[in-house]
């Protein structure tokens, strides 16, 4: 479990570049509502001694009370600045640690493998961060008011009783030790019973965003009970979780009742009656004593109230912060140098992978030439999108090394290995943003006349200028709005601009109807022109034109040579050429 110093050490070094601020408002705070709590006793004190000292001629009690009234007005006017000038300053520096925590967060999580993300839910992460920045800014509340003010003002509160009578400063002494102990005693629960908590709930709210993005095919089915009945478990777990702790803390709040009635309301009215009868302190004293001590109980009972929600919120940001923990799976060496590519020759040297508890390559040795069109065919589960999932360093190798141009992939920057690769995947996602912003994620700083050039290669200028707002619409949620087939040309037209000298392609006309396809091929050919190309295709017809193709079964390569060539050969490939129904390889082979 994420520990307290851990978390304060992530937060603070947020907090360092506004520490002066934190400072004043931590001085305003720690002043204002503390000398409001004894200083208002104490001038009620002076007051009510005045009354009965001129009981016989009010009158001229006047100038005895000019002090208490001009310190009255003092006090309220200073109180009211202090309280302003805190709440701006928290108001401004409030949000940029929000912001700072989120952007933090979110440069950690954004920079994980796609493993990463297949393995949980994003809206469970999403929970984390909002969670991360919610809880951080009810920490730092609760910390400036009560709890803050609230020691300062016990501190103060004894010294005055002790100047008033010693008994006092004893009971209210004891009286708190005994409240704060069982507080803290119970309060440092509610850690565990809100982790628990926090966890029940994002994984509930990552169920309920997996629903909604799956929209489409609950419609489809009418699954909505079954949906209904997916999520019940989960939203069980969070109501537990949540019903035990607040349990927890009204148990807690019924033992600080209990010490509160017999210690502190007892004992100081008590020795108030007692010392008063026995004539031992004034009528003032009496009345400065009860309101000093009144204040002090509703200060020490906000803190009883706090403390479980301070508790309670460190719980759910330590929760969310066990997110930062997660080691990135892949990341750049120190020193990481830029790839330099002159051809665009790619080698597997002694190349081993597995997947999960699946060997998937062992020992694998491929060199593709600078400029070749190499297609890979093989079954599904074949290891054709591992293939291409290595050269991006989607997932880091068991043994052996991946050169391009000499340079081993390990030994350079992502930034850099990434930019000179350009995929057009089988089912492209969009951002839901608007057409123009998904066409140059390509190339973020392209010119009008690139994106619209790259748009008409891939044959998605025409559809565009005809829907509403033209490059501006918005292509909604993982690009719903539009069809597969407009999708994939977005993609296609994406690849285009980013203009890179290695191109993978895995299905990349597989949504596209046979009219598109073959505008679509003429566009395919000419970007892969003087470019290191990967073809994955089920369309075997598409790899006529190959250089060379791969076959693969269970991560071996099998075969390799040209289209004509391994129909010749009369092998694996030239029995899926056979068996292609409609054109298309079948996922796996005929049962024998």
């Amino acid at each position: 479990m994420v520990s307290y110093k851990e978390l304060i050490g992530f937060v603070w070094q947020f907090m360092r570049s506004q520490k002066w601020t934190f400072i004043l408002i931590f001085l305003l705070d720690s002043l204002a509502w503390p000398l409001e709590s004894m200083l208002w006793p104490y001038i009620l004190h002076l007051v009510v001694d005045i009354f009965t000292t001129y009981e016989g001629d009010r009158m001229a009690a006047w100038e005895a009370l000019r002090g208490p009234i001009i310190g009255g007005v003092c006090l309220s006017v200073y109180i009211a600045l202090a309280s302003r000038t805190m709440g701006f300053l928290m108001a401004k520096a409030l949000p940029k640690l929000q912001a700072d925590l989120r952007m933090a967060m979110f440069d950690h999580i954004q920079h994980h493998s796609p493993h990463y993300f297949n393995e949980r839910f994003s809206g469970s992460l999403a929970n984390k961060m909002s969670d991360m920045t919610g809880q951080v800014e009810s920490i730092i509340q609760q910390l400036f008011w009560p709890i803050f003010p609230a020691i300062a003002t016990c501190i103060l509160g004894l010294v005055v009783f002790w100047f008033v009578n010693p008994v006092f400063a004893g009971i209210l002494l004891v009286w708190m030790t005994i409240h704060l102990s069982v507080t803290l005693k119970f309060s440092k629960s509610c850690d565990l019973y809100e982790h628990r908590h926090g966890e029940a709930r994002s994984t509930l709210l990552g169920k309920i965003v997996d629903s909604f993005t799956n929209n489409f095919a609950v419609n489809l089915f009418y699954r909505f009970k079954y949906e209904r009945k997916a999520v019940d478990p989960f939203q069980q777990e969070e109501k537990d979780t949540n019903t035990s702790s607040k349990c927890y803390i009204e148990k807690m709040r019924c033992f600080t009742d209990l010490f509160y009635c017999v210690v502190g309301f007892l004992g100081i009215n008590g020795s108030l009656l007692y010392l008063w009868t026995h004539n031992q302190i004034t009528s003032g004293q009496v009345i400065q004593v009860f309101t000093t001590m009144w204040n002090i109980t509703g200060v020490t009972w906000a803190v009883g109230s706090a403390l479980p929600i301070f508790f309670q919120s460190f719980g759910t940001a330590k929760q969310a912060y066990s997110v930062m923990r997660d080691p990135q799976d892949l990341g750049d060496k120190a020193g990481a140098k830029e790839l330099k590519i002159s051809l665009g020759e790619i080698v597997f040297d002694n190349v081993s992978f597995c997947y999960g508890e699946k060997d998937l390559f062992e020992n694998k040795h491929v060199q593709i030439r600078g400029g070749e069109k190499v297609g890979l065919v093989g079954f599904t589960g074949a290891g054709k999108s591992t293939f291409i999932n290595l050269i991006l360093r989607f997932f880091p190798l068991h043994k052996g090394k991946i050169l391009i141009d000499g340079q081993e992939i390990a030994d350079v920057s992502l930034e850099s290995l990434r930019k000179q690769i350009a995929l057009i995947p089988q089912d492209p996602v969009l951002f839901h943003r608007t057409l123009r912003e998904n066409i140059c994620y390509g190339k973020p700083e392209a010119r009008e006349e690139e994106i619209i050039c790259a748009a008409k290669l891939a044959h998605c200028d025409e559809f565009i200028r005809n829907i509403p707002k033209g490059y501006e619409a918005i292509v909604g949620e993982r690009g719903t709005k539009l069809s597969g087939g407009k999708r994939q040309r977005i993609a296609i037209a994406r690849a285009i601009l980013a203009d890179a000298p290695i191109l993978f392609l895995d299905e990349a006309t597989s949504s596209l109807d046979s009219v598109t396809e073959r505008y679509i091929q003429d566009s395919l050919e000419k970007l892969m022109q003087n470019r290191t190309t990967i073809v994955i295709a089920h369309r075997l017809s598409t790899l006529s034109r190959m250089d060379r193709i791969l076959v693969f079964d269970k991560g071996k390569i099998v075969e390799e040579g040209s289209h004509d060539f391994l129909l010749k050969l009369d092998g694996l490939y030239a029995r899926m050429w056979k068996m292609q129904v409609g054109g298309f390889l079948p996922d796996r082979p005929p049962v024998s």
